[in-house]
């Protein structure tokens, strides 16, 4: 797989996974269960991607 490429998804996974834990911050505030699942959706939209590129390689 091209360099480029993962470096790419990688730089698109951290931006997501950044925007993603500081809304899950701010609605941890007003909603508690809304926070947590919204964690656990960063953790999942990561680590999916992240496995399916150690497989590749």
């Amino acid at each position: 797989m091209n360099t480029l490429i993962v470096i790419g998804v990688l730089l698109v996974l951290a931006w997501s996974a950044i925007y993603t834990i500081s809304y899950g911050i701010w609605t941890f505030r007003e909603n508690k269960k809304g926070g947590i699942a919204l964690f656990i959706l960063t953790i999942v939209c990561v680590a999916i991607p992240l496995y399916l590129l150690w497989i590749r390689k």
